[in-house]
């Protein structure tokens, strides 16, 4: 089983440029991803994922470092890209794809309750 855990607008951007020096810069990267293989056996997946909402779906491939990703058991791995902050925003859920043809997805975006507004009620009391 593969765990995915997204990061938006982290800093990696900063902290790549910084550890580089005048080498490697990555420009724009402000979506860090975290895979783990918590299964038993090795699992290779494809060096892209699918962000899937309401509207559709849309496949995002310019992974740093590039696909595709060799997972052994307990393997951690972190791959960053560029993300819109209202393409990230428009959609439910993540999924990376291995090359059985199994799916590996996780909720982003999930609802959290929103504070009441005032005027309304939250079943029992008036809010002011």
């Amino acid at each position: 089983m593969i765990e995915i855990k997204a990061i938006m607008n982290s800093g990696i951007e900063e902290i790549m440029n910084f550890k580089t020096a005048c080498c490697l810069r990555l420009f724009d990267m402000n979506l860090e991803i975290h895979l783990r293989n918590n299964g038993s056996e090795e699992v290779r997946l494809f060096g892209y994922f699918d962000l899937e909402g309401d509207k559709g779906c849309r496949r995002v491939g310019a992974l740093f470092p590039p696909g595709p990703y060799l997972m052994k058991p307990g393997d951690l791995k972190a791959l960053y890209c560029q993300m819109d902050d209202n393409v990230w925003a428009a959609h439910g859920s993540l999924t990376f794809y291995d090359i059985e043809g199994k799916r590996y997805s996780s909720l982003i975006n999930e609802q959290r309750p929103k504070p009441p507004q005032k005027g309304t009620t939250d079943g029992h009391n008036q809010i002011y």
